[in-house]
């Protein structure tokens, strides 16, 4: 009886120190919204902004253009 007891606790022992193992955070990474949430979503998503570069030659061209 003992035996069955000791036995019986230590798995009860086992078991709760491997649910409360280390916090793996790759584990729970998530990279963003998925495709399903694009197609229902995708107009609010916000746009990205176009680069500086692309206005910076234009901006330059109006410039020489007026001196």
């Amino acid at each position: 009886m003992w035996r069955n007891l000791t036995k019986t606790i230590r798995e009860l022992q086992r078991n709760m120190a491997a649910g409360g193992a280390a916090y793996r955070p790759d584990l729970h990474y998530m990279r963003g919204p998925g495709p399903k949430w694009h197609a229902k979503y995708g107009h609010l998503a916000p746009k990205p902004a176009q680069p500086a570069t692309a206005r910076a030659p234009a901006l330059h061209s109006l410039a020489d253009r007026r001196a």
